[in-house]
């Protein structure tokens, strides 16, 4: 009974593939606030947060895609700036 009971533990708690990221980020809406000047959107698994390197940026402004930002993967405090830039 323990060992059924560990194994759906660990399912549970498996982190999220790229492909639910993918999907979670389709789906996830825009927040009205930023984080450090970027965008952000909250989706059922995770933050976003607009990622790009400057020279990507200055090139083309459209080179711009996102860093998933997991809930369980970050302290209280970065958690809390990206609720508030959701909640805005």
């Amino acid at each position: 009974m323990l060992s059924v009971f560990a194994i759906a533990l660990a399912l549970t708690a498996a982190p999220p593939t790229a492909d639910d990221l993918q999907i979670d980020f389709e789906a996830a809406l825009p927040c009205p606030g930023l984080v450090n000047g970027r965008e952000v959107w909250e989706g059922q698994k995770a933050f976003y947060v607009a990622s790009y390197t400057q020279q990507a940026a200055e090139l083309d402004p459209s080179l711009v895609g996102a860093d998933a930002v997991l809930r369980d993967d970050n302290p209280p405090d970065v958690i809390g700036e990206f609720e508030a830039a959701c909640s805005s």
